[in-house]
Formats: C-alpha cells, structure tokens, sequence
C-alpha cells in the first residue's frame, strides 16, 4: 500500500520536469576572458581596427581546448 501511496499526487513533485521560467538559463551563459594589465605598457600590442580583442569570448575555441584540441585550429 505504501508503494502505491507514493505513486499518487497527480504530477507534482520531483516527477515534473516542466521548466516555469523562474530560474537562469545556465546555457545562456557565456564567460569572458579576465582583463589583463602588462608588466609594462610599452609591451602593449599594436591596435588592429577589425580585429579581435583578446578579452573577447570564444566559445568554440574554448570547448576544443577543454576536449584536448588545439584551439588554434577553429581559427577563421
């Protein structure tokens, strides 16, 4: 009887997996690189216009590395 008792309830609970939009998306997240100050500010890289920042996200790029790839190689 008790086994049967906890099958009731009419699909509240732990069994209902519908999403009611209260909390984060967590694959919406996207993290970006830490801003970095160089030992000296002569060592800065020349400016490119239309080109890359190096803060910028790469996801892609990110998700290679972290399978043991070279993310060099999602290079466009």
């Amino acid at each position: 009887m008790v086994a049967l008792a906890a099958c009731s309830g009419g699909g509240s609970g732990a069994r209902d997996l519908r999403n009611d939009g209260s909390g984060p998306n967590e694959f919406l997240v996207e993290t970006y690189k830490p801003l970095v100050m160089p030992g000296t500010l002569t060592t800065l890289p020349v400016p490119t216009p239309g080109g890359a920042n190096r803060a910028d996200p790469t996801p892609v790029a990110n998700a290679v590395a972290a399978m043991g790839g070279n993310p060099n190689a999602t290079a466009n």
